[in-house]
């Protein structure tokens, strides 16, 4: 019996720290049923979302106050875009070093694009946000966006200095496909 009392126990301990972890612009009062939504109508289902201009990202975050859950949201938002952005400026350097580049695979370049690509976090700009309120807590709502141009810029910048990179990696197949 105690070992199904700490099971029980460890299961509401767990959703809970869970359901604070989230992170979310307004603030907006809303007493959700089972058919309504508490995501607004923009929010995607994945963290990411690509469009032929831009780059987005979005979070959700739930905290005590409003202000807070956004941001909470806003910041987990600029981490989504970063990361997935991250993980196609590697792309298309592993894409380099298959088709020959050893630039590429010199750890100085490495550096000097895991760099560049952090900054990225900071350039975005947040497009939408809204916090609602329900049971008690703010669930706050975001999302951020840099345009392909702007990726293009930041990137070019965290490469100053070495052009020879620089020159190597932006006319290359994969970041003329992506920005």
């Amino acid at each position: 019996m105690k070992l199904f009392k700490f099971g029980a126990l460890s299961v509401i301990i767990i959703t809970v720290i869970g359901a604070c972890a989230s992170s979310s612009g307004s603030v907006e009062s809303s007493d959700t049923t089972a058919t309504d939504s508490i995501f607004p109508s923009w929010y995607p289902s994945s963290e990411f979302g690509i469009d032929s201009l831009s780059y987005s990202g979005f979070a959700t975050a739930i905290a005590a106050d409003s202000t807070i859950a956004l941001q909470r949201a806003e910041k987990q938002a600029r981490l989504n875009l970063e990361k997935n952005v991250a993980l196609l400026t590697e792309e298309i350097r592993t894409d380099m070093v298959k088709a020959g580049s050893t630039d590429a695979d010199n750890a100085d370049f490495i550096i000097i694009l895991r760099t560049a690509h952090a900054a990225l976090e900071e350039a975005a700009s947040l497009n939408q946000s809204i916090a609602k309120a329900t049971e008690g807590y703010y669930r706050g709502f975001a999302s951020v966006e840099i345009t392909r141009s702007q990726i293009r810029e930041v990137l070019g910048k965290g490469f100053t200095g070495h052009p020879r990179y620089w020159g190597g990696y932006s006319s290359s197949p994969g970041f003329a496909e992506h920005f």
